[in-house]
């Protein structure tokens, strides 16, 4: 009899909560697996873009990509899709005679696989798209269940490369607590309605592979942080039980439900997948850098976000209601206001990126000698090199002494409220301009993380801010490593297993190996625990 497995993902949760809250006994459900089989840690560094992690687990190899795509003819900035990539095939590409249904991965559509394929259901994503194989499956799905219901208020935008329409959903102005409150129950019915659709796919068929992820917790994370979680929002409220639980108690709800119906003798496997923890990214990365940036270019002029270094800031604004990004454009002078391109003009383009502020400087990118890519990571910094933009302003010799001077300048940056300095490494990408032409930024900013910084003051270019806070949960800076948990339960697995502390691409190997199939060529062969089957034996960890 074939070996079947069913691997369901727990996209981006905060480790120690999850950890606190299995020990509490409150997610029964991933507790009993726990007790009952195999726990596997493992790591990742974070790197680039924080999406790269679905390439290390769906690719089965170290994802060194950042993600992101620079076209330094046109100045054209875009982040490459998760569901469009060419890089390398799934490490289930190949699977032979085996039926597989992938719901909901951040992943391409196969056309050799035998089964059924959905993405873009309910993705977590800035921008994605909704599609299935067989093509009709989603369409029914949707008629029988409805949209993933954050995406019933949508943005249209468009792919860069294929122009095909896109969606991305709309985030709630984190200070209006009731809209904040409506938005985690969008999350819970959300999780309730995959559920329901991972039942029904779950049924059709007699799956050999089935893979599904539950996105919500990530979404949940960024946007109810503050709502039991140290943030500078924070306000304790005693009738409000902790946001992120209800969350995490949902899922584990729903994953006891799938549960019931997969076979138990047949093995599953439960996954985390990155990271996330308090925000201190979003407004340096967003608003602040890039505002700097545009000083540092025009002495004396200021586009956004005005205000006189060293003066008390006062307690913070407690009243924005509109979008972020339509708050952060209200903080315009008259001269960004003739000079930035709005988000709104940029949402009627379909860019996916409008409501990034830092994309809204995007039309003075040829004229400046360095500017801010936009990120809800890391700062980039890119430097308009003669000979590699094509309307450069720095000689390439001038490369390292720019990077210099910049890095000087903002190590002398402070979060205003606290003091500290805001910027605590930078990393240099290159050392020439003209080497790996695939990674955008050539200087990344990894931001101090011991608190939220909303305004920058520095004492060359003044202050910028205060900033709306945009998202209270964040990802940790360029280089972290990041540990994340499997559990994993079925025949001859047990707690007393030999495990073996391995690194993210190994789940590919791992689902692999409990599977019976052989790995591909590329894929890294270093299951996280010793695989033992009737027709194969291993010693432990001989490709470790």
């Amino acid at each position: 009899m074939k070996q079947k497995l069913l691997t369901i993902g727990i996209d981006a949760p905060n480790g120690e909560l999850l950890e606190s809250w299995l020990a509490q006994g409150l997610l029964p459900s991933i507790g009993q697996v726990a007790a009952e089989g195999l726990i596997c840690r493992y790591e990742h560094q974070k790197l680039y873009r924080n999406e790269r992690c679905w390439d290390a687990f769906l690719n089965g190899r170290e994802s060194t990509q950042s993600g992101s795509v620079f076209i330094p003819e046109t100045y054209a900035y875009f982040n490459e899709s998760l569901q469009r990539q060419e890089s390398h095939p799934p490490f289930y590409a190949n699977l032979r005679d085996r039926k597989i249904c992938m719901f909901d991965l951040p992943a391409p559509l196969l056309p050799q696989i035998e089964g059924i394929q959905i993405v873009g259901w309910g993705s977590e994503l800035n921008a994605s798209y909704q599609a299935s194989l067989p093509v009709g499956v989603m369409a029914e799905i949707q008629k029988k269940y409805g949209w993933d219901p954050k995406l019933e208020d949508n943005i249209r935008v468009k792919d860069f490369r294929s122009g095909e329409e896109e969606r991305s959903y709309v985030l709630p102005c984190i200070y209006d607590r009731q809209a904040v409150l409506a938005f985690k129950d969008k999350l819970l019915a959300a999780i309730e309605r995959r559920t329901n659709i991972a039942l029904d796919l779950m049924g059709r068929d007699d799956w050999d592979l089935y893979l599904m992820v539950y996105p919500e917790s990530h979404t949940a994370n960024h946007v109810l942080w503050h709502l039991g979680e140290q943030h500078p929002l924070h306000a304790p409220d005693a009738g409000l039980s902790h946001a992120l639980l209800e969350i995490y108690q949902a899922i584990d709800d729903g994953i006891r439900r799938v549960l019931t119906k997969w076979p138990v003798q047949q093995p599953l496997l439960i996954y985390t997948l990155d990271h996330t923890t308090r925000n201190s990214m979003d407004v340096p990365s967003m608003v602040l850098l890039p505002e700097y940036l545009y000083r540092w270019n025009f002495p004396g002029h200021r586009a956004l976000a005005t205000g006189d270094a060293g003066t008390s800031l006062g307690e913070p604004r407690m009243d924005y209601r509109q979008h972020w990004k339509h708050d952060v454009w209200s903080l315009r002078t008259d001269e960004g206001d003739d000079l930035l391109e709005s988000p709104d003009r940029q949402e009627a383009a379909g860019d996916a990126l409008s409501w990034n502020s830092a994309n809204w400087y995007k039309p003075l990118w040829p004229i400046m000698r360095a500017f801010a890519l936009p990120s809800v990571g890391d700062g980039y910094i890119r430097l308009n090199v003669q000979g590699r933009e094509s309307q450069g302003r720095i000689a390439a010799d001038q490369f390292h002494a720019t990077l210099l001077e910049l890095e000087e300048l903002l190590r002398r940056t402070v979060n205003a409220r606290t003091g500290r300095p805001l910027v605590t490494s930078l990393v240099k990408v290159r050392e020439t301009p003209f080497e790996r032409p695939d990674i955008p930024p050539d200087l990344i900013v990894c931001w101090d993380e011991a608190s939220a910084a909303d305004t920058m003051d520095s004492p060359d270019l003044g202050r910028i801010g205060p900033i709306p806070y945009f998202r209270t949960g964040g990802h940790v800076s360029h280089g972290t490593l990041v540990e994340n948990t499997c559990y994993i339960r079925g025949p001859g697995i047990s707690p007393e297993s030999a495990v073996r502390y391995g690194r993210l691409e190994d789940l590919a190997s791992t689902i692999l190996h409990l599977l019976g199939e052989p790995v591909p060529a590329g894929v890294t062969d270093r299951p996280l625990f010793d695989v033992l089957g009737p027709d194969r034996r291993r010693a432990p960890f001989a490709d470790a």
